[in-house]
């Protein structure tokens, strides 16, 4: 019989291969924000769970569907993922999983945050809106599993505060540097731990980390940033302007070599780049690879900190050659594929989001997974896996976050690396020009001492 894990773990459900599993997104996020010793009690707004699937935008007639295809180009051709493994994976999971309606936890709802509207993804913003528009119907999905306390109800259904997200634009003059500076050591003699800066300018463009095995919070220019234990950052853009200041930053964090990692080299590298697509325009500051491309520059310069036998992750699209593209860095960072995982989208009743089979919209993302080393090394893999991970979306550019999934094929002890990361997590290093995006304090709700807490 397969495990059914009691909540609130982010896993809901897992069978026993571990082929399969039932995840909350939010959930996954705020666990990874902490450690065993000092876990995360604090909950991460998101968005109202799906109760139907999107309209569906298919060609109605095999007509219709002809001239779809005939008019696709050619770059759009999709990169399968096998139907029958994601139908499988949604039957065992309505065969296990005996809370109908609920396949996710209950959701804090996300407060009216106020983005920047210069170029940012519509997508987000439909969803904040969507936030009000659903709170009832999400709140009686909360209900079914967990039924909110009276003051919790009262703030759930209370006015929200609009709040303006802080603007972590790299100034121009910091994007082109080439210089290297000096690490940032957060240190704080206060309790809890407390670290205060002018500005961006003091924390972009180097090496920045939480030397505690407690959080710290992180007060830059008035806005506080919630840092996880032991987490290191770069904040900046992924170029080649910045890739000598990534190199020194890995080399700083890790002078040693470890029993499985050289100098400044990871266990595992997790990326989710920005690429060009109708329908993810993951960030405008990348503006996607039309524009420009980071993954040339880690093509180029990656490898060198990938140790050997570690894993290598990439979220990529449904095109052809999105998947192309990410085979050739893998290819130059001598990593083979050795399992492709699904992110298989479904409402909270547990529907896809549109059709499987769909030509428009398909309702899953494929992670690839490949391992660095010689061709002797990859037949101890075994023969190629596939994964499914079945998860209720949240917020448009929030992934499912695999620090749950990956670190049981990890090394004790094990280095981590996020590229693209839009949020921090505990013990990792991460990289990018959004890394404290999701970990700033207007994203998450403290339970307080007098409030029950869902965690």
């Amino acid at each position: 019989m397969a495990d059914q894990i009691s909540l609130p773990t982010p896993i809901l459900y897992q069978n026993l291969t571990k082929t399969l599993t039932l995840l909350d997104i939010p959930m996954s996020i705020a666990n990874a924000q902490g450690t065993i010793h000092h876990p995360c009690t604090d909950q991460i707004y998101a968005s109202p769970p799906l109760r139907m699937p999107y309209p569906s935008t298919e060609p109605k007639t095999e007509k219709a569907k002809v001239n779809v295809l005939r008019t696709k180009a050619s770059s759009d051709t999709d990169a399968e993922f096998p139907q029958a493994l994601l139908w499988r994976g949604l039957g065992e999971v309505t065969e296990h999983w005996h809370l109908e309606g609920c396949w996710c936890l209950p959701r804090k709802m996300s407060p009216l945050i106020r983005g920047r509207h210069s170029k940012k993804r519509k997508a987000d913003n439909d969803i904040n809106q969507a936030s009000v528009l659903q709170k009832r119907d999400s709140d009686h999905a909360s209900n079914a599993l967990l039924p909110p306390s009276k003051a919790e109800t009262e703030e759930e259904l209370g006015i929200l505060p609009s709040r303006t997200e802080p603007d972590l634009k790299i100034p121009e003059t910091e994007t082109s540097s080439r210089s290297i500076r000096e690490p940032l050591v957060l240190s704080s003699e206060s309790s809890p731990k407390a670290y205060t800066c002018s500005g961006i300018r003091v924390i972009a463009n180097r090496l920045v980390g939480n030397p505690y095995s407690t959080p710290l919070s992180l007060q830059c220019a008035g806005v506080n940033y919630k840092i996880p234990p032991n987490a290191r950052f770069l904040l900046s853009e992924i170029g080649e302007a910045t890739a000598p200041a990534f190199s020194m930053a890995a080399l700083t964090t890790y002078p040693g070599a470890s029993a499985t990692a050289g100098q400044g080299q990871f266990d595992f590298v997790l990326l989710d780049p920005p690429w060009e697509n109708r329908s993810v325009r993951r960030s405008a500051r990348y503006n996607t690879m039309h524009d420009s491309d980071p993954m040339l520059v880690l093509r180029a310069m990656l490898g060198q900190h990938i140790a050997p036998g570690a894993l290598v992750a990439c979220w990529i699209t449904n095109k052809a050659s999105v998947r192309d593209t990410a085979l050739e860095a893998f290819q130059a960072w001598d990593v083979q594929l050795v399992e492709e995982w699904a992110w298989l989208k479904t409402t909270a009743g547990g529907l896809p989001i549109s059709q499987i089979d769909g030509l428009w919209r398909k309702p899953f993302e494929v992670l690839l997974l490949g391992r660095k080393g010689s061709d002797e090394a990859q037949k101890s893999e075994g023969e190629f896996r596939r994964r499914v991970i079945v998860a209720v979306p949240d917020l448009h550019s929030r992934k499912p976050h695999l620090k749950i999934l990956i670190e049981r094929f990890l090394p004790g002890n094990y280095r981590a690396l996020e590229i693209f990361a839009r949020n921090l997590t505990a013990e990792w290093s991460s990289w990018g020009d959004e890394v404290l995006k999701h970990n700033w304090e207007g994203h998450w709700y403290t339970h307080k001492a007098s409030k029950r807490s869902i965690l």
